[in-house]
C-alpha cells in the first residue's frame, strides 16, 4: 500500500492545489528527479506546466475547480451525486460519518466540504498511515469517490484549457482506474445527476 499511499498524496495534492502552489512545485520538482515517475505519464504533466504560463495555469485551476460563472468540472462528489447538484449535499453527509466513525480529520482550516477529491486522496493516505487498514481504503473508494470521480476527471479533461490540467486529469483518471481494477473494486451503483 506504500505506492497507493505515494500516489494519492501526489494527486491530492495536485488537485486540491494550483500546480502553482509551492508545495506543487517541489513535487514536480520531485518527480523530474525521479525517472520511474517521469516515465509513468508524470513526464508529460512535467513538460506541459513546464511549457505553460503560470497566470494561464492559474486561470484554469480557477475556471475549472473554483468557479466563476459556471463551474464545468465541479471538484465536489455530491454535485454529482445529489439530485440538488449541490455542495454539503447528502452524500457528503454519508461521506462525514465515514470518515468520524474511523477518527480520519482533514483540517484544511476552511469550511469546505470533505468531498473534494484532492481532499479525499489526502483521506486514504490517512487511512493508509493511520490505519494500515486495506478494507477502509476499498471502502473510501467504492462507496464514495469510485461513484463519480471517473466522470469528474472526464469533464476535467474535457474542459481544460491548459494541456497541464488535461494530461493530469488523464493520469487521474488511469489511476482510479489502476486501483479499481488491481483491487477488483466494484463501485457503489449511485446516480450521476450532472
Amino acid at each position: 500500500m506504500d505506492d497507493l499511499n505515494t500516489m494519492s498524496k501526489i494527486f491530492g495534492s495536485l488537485f486540491y492545489f494550483p500546480l502553482t502552489h509551492e508545495n506543487n512545485r517541489a513535487i514536480i520538482d520531485a518527480i523530474k528527479g525521479n525517472e520511474d515517475l517521469t516515465e509513468n505519464g508524470f513526464g508529460d504533466i512535467v513538460n506541459a506546466i513546464e511549457s505553460e504560463n503560470s497566470d494561464v495555469i492559474n486561470d484554469d485551476f480557477f475556471l475549472l475547480f473554483e468557479g466563476g460563472e459556471i463551474m464545468v468540472a465541479p471538484p465536489w462528489g455530491s454535485v454529482y451525486l445529489d439530485r440538488e447538484q449541490v455542495i454539503f449535499g447528502d452524500s457528503t453527509l454519508r461521506y462525514r460519518r465515514f470518515l468520524k466513525q474511523h477518527d480520519i480529520e482533514l483540517n484544511t482550516g476552511m469550511r469546505e466540504p470533505e468531498d473534494q477529491f484532492g481532499l479525499m486522496l489526502f483521506a486514504v493516505s490517512q487511512i493508509i498511515e493511520q490505519h494500515q487498514d486495506q478494507a477502509l481504503v476499498e471502502q473510501l473508494f467504492s462507496q464514495h469517490l469510485l461513484p463519480w470521480c471517473l466522470h469528474y476527471l472526464a469533464l476535467v479533461a474535457k474542459h481544460a484549457k491548459t494541456s497541464s490540467y488535461r494530461s493530469l486529469a488523464n493520469l487521474a483518471k488511469a489511476f482510479c482506474m489502476d486501483v479499481q481494477e488491481a483491487w477488483q473494486l466494484t463501485p457503489a451503483e449511485l446516480k450521476v445527476y450532472r
